[in-house]
């Protein structure tokens, strides 16, 4: 029997927060073809964290330093207010895109219109670069405006460019050159906290990391009844870091395993041939993935199942055909297999509705959503994961939930106990590549033991 998934989100893992459980009057019949809402717009803040970045940025002022080169740079304006005794210092980073970007940052932070966009050219010009890049901004008070003691301006790959104005107006320039390292590491831990989250990050596993190490065991594990305290964890990724320790790019899994008293599955990364992302294998090269997930949705947990039950709504005796999924408004759902849409829009008490056919007389449905993905329409093809909607309360609904179904020629199944195929083992050319990485990627982790 499938056991059930209720989350991928590793937050939850151990100790989910209680969510109401909502209802829903689901009609039997399917009504006319509606329009697709537009997607719901979700945007999470971003923290500057201004002392960790200020130190970064501040290198010592000496020509002599390691790993940099000077020269003198004069195209920048000095004003006389440069040579007028200061005390008052402060320390501003931001995010800026080309001179344009910088120059109005600096001139909003108080310095002079012509220094501000002279020092902001020299600075774009010292990076090469007009992507979008982070500024640290030394300023002195020097009378009503402020003078520039040293702009540090960072690229992503952690080579860094500093100009510090010298007493006759002028700007020094100090290019840091960095040099990454590939490099990697290896963690194991037991779940100890009330979160696998806050177990994995104390055993050093990166935070990035976390809902990736999450996601390889969807397939596989009832996270909120099957990971437990005591439980044991392990990963091996690859990281690319400067000799600050910096990452240049983000660190990447390449070996997990989950120990769990319901059994232990391990999994390595690889990507096939002809395709760009990586995905999940064991041992012998079957993939993880499944016909359809068992969890079309983050963060959530089920509050109904499948059955006859007293209804909340109408308290009559009726069949529940499928499962209900509590979760924040606006929380992802995804298409459980790969599959085309055959409907998205309103339909009566179902709320906003989308119906996927994958194929064989198969299909699933998912109601109550509060928006759809952009371009989500009929005939569209959608890969298993890819989101499709955003969890609502639309129809006959109580409360933010999805409710989702599994039907073969119109019959519906209970999600939780649907027997799902495995999909297509490597074999051949790709199957002798995953085999080389899996060992190279065992001996590391061998290693690192």
């Amino acid at each position: 029997m499938e056991r059930e998934t209720t989350s991928f989100d590793p937050r939850t893992w151990v100790d989910p927060k209680p969510v109401s459980a909502p209802v829903e009057d689901v009609p039997e019949e399917p009504a006319p073809q509606g329009r697709p809402l537009k997607p719901l717009m979700i945007a999470a803040p971003v923290a500057l964290v201004l002392a960790a970045g200020g130190a970064y940025f501040l290198w010592p002022d000496s020509a002599g330093d390691a790993g940099s080169v000077s020269a003198p740079v004069s195209t920048a304006t000095a004003s006389s207010r440069a040579e007028t005794p200061v005390d008052a210092t402060s320390v501003r980073i931001i995010e800026v895109r080309g001179v344009d970007e910088l120059g109005f940052s600096l001139e909003a932070m108080g310095v002079p219109t012509g220094d501000a966009f002279a020092l902001a050219q020299e600075a774009i010009a010292a990076l090469g670069t007009e992507d979008q890049v982070r500024i640290a901004v030394e300023l002195a008070d020097a009378g009503k405006d402020k003078a520039v003691r040293t702009i540090s301006a960072e690229l992503p790959n952690g080579s860094s460019v500093k100009l510090t104005r010298q007493r006759d107006g002028t700007f020094k320039r100090d290019t840091i050159v960095a040099t990454a390292t590939t490099r990697v590491r290896s963690i194991s831990g037991t779940i100890n906290q009330n979160t696998f989250y806050a177990s994995a990050v104390e055993a050093g596993l990166p935070d990035s990391l976390t809902t990736p190490f999450a996601k390889a065991f969807s397939f596989d594990f009832d996270f909120q009844r099957e990971v437990a305290l005591g439980d044991r964890f392990q990963a091996t990724w690859e990281e690319s870091v400067t000799d600050s320790g910096r990452n240049v790019v983000p660190p990447r899994l390449l070996y997990v395993r989950l120990e769990t008293d319901s059994g232990s599955k391990a999994y390595y990364a690889f990507t096939p041939p002809d395709e760009t992302e990586q995905r999940w294998f064991d041992e012998r090269g079957q993939g993880n993935e499944r016909g359809l997930m068992r969890t079309p949705v983050d963060g959530a947990r089920i509050t109904s199942k499948y059955g006859y039950r007293t209804h909340p709504i109408s308290q009559r005796q009726k069949k529940h055909n499928g499962v209900d999924f509590a979760a924040p408004t606006g929380t992802p759902i995804y298409a459980s297999g790969d599959s085309t849409v055959a409907f998205a829009g309103p339909r009566g008490s179902a709320g906003n509705f989308i119906r996927l056919d994958h194929g064989e007389g198969m299909q699933t449905w998912y109601m109550h959503l509060n928006a759809f993905a952009d371009g989500l329409v009929p005939g569209k093809a959608v890969r298993q994961g890819e989101i499709i909607g955003y969890v609502g309360t639309t129809g006959g609904s109580t409360g933010p939930h999805l409710h989702y179904e599994i039907r073969i020629e119109g019959e519906p199944l209970d999600p939780l106990t649907f027997r799902t195929s495995e999909v297509e083992a490597l074999a051949g050319e790709a199957l002798t590549m995953f085999t080389t990485q899996r060992d190279t990627t065992k001996a590391a982790v061998e290693k690192k033991r």
